[in-house]
């Protein structure tokens, strides 16, 4: 099986057989290859409304890719009115002790 690392911006192509991970130049090589067989995890990113206005958001750890869906069902429940960046807007999203905080300020749609 073959990976693209996506830990720093060397992109180090990853080839994986069994238990043997090589092509990695960092030591976050391995970690992500181990990572992405055992459970593949995720920052999320999206846009929330806010009256008139959109407001970008994110988690704030990765999530387990199988629970995306989860939140982002969660984040498009949100009205976020009055933030700020930095802001929490969604506690423990789909109960994964994960917050989601405003990246951005808010803009017209």
């Amino acid at each position: 099986m073959k990976l693209i690392c996506i830990k720093c911006p060397r992109g180090c192509e990853l080839d994986i057989d069994g238990d043997n991970i090589t092509g990695n130049q960092c030591p976050r090589g391995l970690d992500y290859a181990r990572e992405e067989l055992t459970c593949p995890m995720r920052t999320v990113t999206a846009l929330v409304k806010s009256d008139d206005m959109i407001v970008p958001v994110k988690t704030s750890k990765d999530v387990p890719k199988e629970k995306i869906k989860d939140v982002l069902d969660q984040i498009s429940k949100i009205n976020a009115t009055r933030v700020s960046i930095g802001d929490v807007v969604l506690s423990n999203v789909a109960g994964l002790g994960v917050d989601i905080i405003v990246t951005g300020n808010p803009y017209k749609k």
